[in-house]
């Protein structure tokens, strides 16, 4: 286990149903980085609210992009902040 740990905190958008895209998305980088995840937080939203934060800093918003993440993109932007300090 990584000491520090990674703190993920996924805001969807409850009425727009992207709880499912949100669970694939969430497991999928589970599967691959598990052992470094301090704490992993969902939060239900409205607005059609799609935003990944990792250690306090938002590394994906919907909302400025237009657009969903692509998985590979998304996890490139999570790793990424496991060598970043």
């Amino acid at each position: 286990m990584n000491e520090e740990g990674l703190e993920i905190a996924v805001e969807y958008c409850f009425p727009c149903n992207y709880y499912p895209r949100t669970a694939w998305m969430v497991s999928e980088i589970l599967n691959d980085i598990q052992e470094d995840v301090k704490s992993l937080t969902l939060i239900p939203g409205s607005d059609g609210r799609f935003e990944w934060t990792v250690n306090g800093e938002l590394v994906f918003s919907k909302a400025a992009l237009d657009r969903f993440p692509e998985i590979d993109e998304l996890k490139e932007l999570v790793y990424g902040k496991l060598h970043a300090e």
